[in-house]
C-alpha cells in the first residue's frame, strides 16, 4: 500500500536482508536503482531456518517517479483495451558445484532445475493450484494477478552452442581457478566479486540464477533493475555502477531451490525464486521495509499496509490476520510472495504488483531486451530460405483442444510439434505433403501452463506461444 516516506530507518535484526546493484561488503548500506542494492533472505542459525530482512533500504524518487508515469502510460494503453503483452524470459541455472554426482548435494539434478522452472510459471502466471487454500477471501482473492510473464529453459549458450541440459550450466568450482573461500560455502562478497562476473551470461538474452551453497545463512538475493539514463540522468546510468552489469541475476542456496531433492522446508516449493525473481523484476517487500511502523512503502497501491513481515503461516489455512497497521478483515496479505511467510501460503501476486512487473519489463535496461531473446530456440539447421509463410493457432489460450493451421509456400511434408518450458516434447505430429493445412492437438491432460507449437519443414521452422489452462 502507499505510504510517504524518504528513506528507511534501521532495524536491528541480527541477520538482515540487502537490494544491491553492487555490493561486496555485505551486509552493507544498500541503495536502490542505480546505488549498492541487494536482497537477501537469511536464516537463523539454529534452531529453525527462518526468512528475515533488517538492513535498510532507500527509495531513489527519481526512478520512482519515472516508473510510475511508465505504469500510468500502460493503464491508458488497457482501457484503450490495447492487447496485453506476455513476456518470455530465458533462463539459465549456474550451478556451483565441487565434483559431487549430478543429483547430490549441490549438484542439483535436471529434474529439480525443471521443478523451479514450472513454480515460476505456475506462480507469473497464476496457475498454481495451492492458491485457493491460502487465498480465501473475496476481497484478496480478487486482486489475484496473472503477472503475464513467463520463464523458459535456455536452450542455446552465448556462443550458439545447444544445451545438452535445458537451462542449466554445471561449473565445477575448481576449473574456474577460484580458489577462496572454501568451496563448502560461498560468502556473498566472493559471489559478487568473483563467481558472478566470470560466469554470468549476456543478461539482456538470459535470466542468470547462481545456485551455490552459502556460508553465511542466506536463502537467496537479487539485484534490483535499472532506469534507461536518458530519462532519469546518472539514476540509470552503468557508468556510475561499474560492475552491475556483470552480477545481474539472482543467487540461490542450492537447499532452497526447487521442489525436490536437496529442497528444505518450510522453503521447499520453490517460493524462493518467485520471491527473489520479484525483486530482480523492480517489487519490493510488501511491508515496505519499516521495521513494526506503518510508514513503509512497496509504491504498491493494492497491497494491505502491514506492520512488518509475517513468518510461517496461520494454523488455519486461508484465516484472516490482522495487525497494527490493518486491523480487519481482509486483513493483511500474507499470502504474498513478496511477503516472508512458509512457501506452501506464499500463492499471489496482485494486479497493482503486476502492473509494476510489466512496466520494467516494457521499460528498464537488461529487461526490456529479455522478451524478445532467442535464447530458448535451439536451431535446427542452417537454410538458405523457410517456405513457412504463417503459423497461427486458435484457440489461444486453450482448455486443451488447438488448430494448428500452416501456411506453405509449396505441398511439402511438415512436423507439429508441442514443448514445454522445459524443452520436453508432449505432442508430435507428422502431416503428408501438405499445403494450407490445419492440424488438430489435443492438449488435455497436461498441466496448465506455457507451450510451444513448433512446425518443422525441410527447409526451416516457425515457433508460437500458446497457453493451456
Amino acid at each position: 500500500m502507499k505510504k510517504t516516506f524518504t528513506i528507511l530507518a534501521l532495524s536491528t535484526f541480527s541477520i538482515g536482508c540487502v537490494f544491491a546493484q553492487r555490493s561486496v561488503n555485505l551486509p552493507a548500506t544498500q541503495y536502490i536503482q542505480g546505488n549498492p542494492v541487494k536482497t537477501e533472505l537469511k536464516k537463523e542459525e539454529t534452531p529453525v531456518v527462518q526468512r528475515k530482512c533488517g538492513t535498510p533500504s532507500a527509495v531513489n524518487e527519481s526512478f520512482e517517479t519515472w516508473i510510475d508515469n511508465e505504469i500510468k502510460k500502460r493503464e491508458q494503453f488497457a482501457n484503450a483495451k490495447t492487447a496485453a503483452v506476455v513476456y518470455t524470459i530465458p533462463i539459465i541455472f549456474h550451478i556451483i558445484h565441487t565434483g559431487q554426482a549430478v543429483g547430490s548435494g549441490r549438484n542439483l539434478s535436471l529434474a529439480q532445475i525443471n521443478s523451479q522452472i514450472t513454480r515460476l510459471n505456475e506462480d507469473y502466471r497464476k496457475l498454481n493450484a495451492d492458491r485457493t487454500t491460502y487465498l480465501t477471501q473475496p476481497a484478496l482473492s480478487a486482486l489475484h494477478a496473472d503477472c503475464e510473464i513467463s520463464f523458459c529453459a535456455a536452450k542455446v549458450s552465448p556462443t550458439g552452442a545447444v544445451l545438452t541440459e535445458p537451462g542449466v550450466e554445471r561449473i565445477l568450482a575448481s576449473s574456474k581457478g577460484w580458489t577462496s573461500p572454501p568451496y563448502s560455502g560461498m560468502s556473498p562478497s566472493y559471489l559478487e566479486g568473483t563467481v558472478k562476473p566470470t560466469s554470468i551470461w549476456d543478461p539482456t538474452k538470459y535470466f542468470n540464477v547462481w545456485v551455490a551453497e552459502f556460508n553465511d545463512g542466506v536463502l537467496g538475493y537479487a539485484q534490483f533493475p535499472v532506469a534507461p539514463s536518458s530519462t532519469t540522468g546518472t539514476i540509470g546510468d552503468l557508468s556510475s555502477m561499474p560492475n552491475s552489469a556483470t552480477t545481474d541475476g539472482v543467487v540461490l542456496d542450492y537447499k532452497f531451490t526447487g521442489l525436490s531433492g536437496s529442497a528444505g522446508g518450510p522453503y521447499n516449493l520453490g517460493r524462493t525464486l518467485t520471491h527473489e525473481a520479484g525483486h530482480w523484476l523492480g517489487l519490493y517487500h510488501i511491508w515496505g521495509d519499516d521495521g513494526s511502523s506503518c510508514s513503509g512503502t512497496d509504491r504498491v497501491t493494492d497491497t494491505p499496509n502491514q506492520a512488518g513481515e509475517n513468518y510461517t503461516c496461520p494454523t488455519t489455512a486461508g484465516s484472516v490476520k490482522t495487525d497494527a497497521c490493518t486491523a480487519s478483515s481482509p486483513g493483511v496479505l500474507y499470502q504474498n510472495y513478496m511477503d516472508y511467510s512458509d512457501d506452501k501460503c506464499m500463492v499471489m501476486f496482485t494486479t497493482g504488483q503486476k502492473a509494476r512487473l510489466q512496466a520494467v519489463m516494457a521499460n528498464c535496461v537488461r529487461r526490456k531486451t529479455l522478451g524478445t531473446s532467442t535464447a530458448c530456440t535451439a536451431p535446427s539447421s542452417i537454410f538458405e530460405y523457410s517456405s513457412i509463410v504463417d503459423l497461427s493457432i486458435f484457440p489461444n489460450p486453450t482448455n486443451g483442444e488447438i488448430n494448428v493451421t500452416v501456411d506453405l509456400l509449396n505441398n511439402e511434408d511438415f512436423t507439429v510439434s508441442v514443448t514445454n518450458t522445459l524443452g520436453q516434447i508432449v505432442k508430435e505430429v507428422k502431416q503428408l505433403h501438405s499445403n494450407g493445412a490445419t492440424v488438430k492437438l489435443d492438449l488435455i491432460g497436461n498441466a496448465n501452463g506455457i507451450y510451444f507449437v513448433t512446425v518443422k519443414t525441410k527447409t526451416g521452422s516457425r515457433t508460437k506461444r500458446v497457453v493451456l489452462q
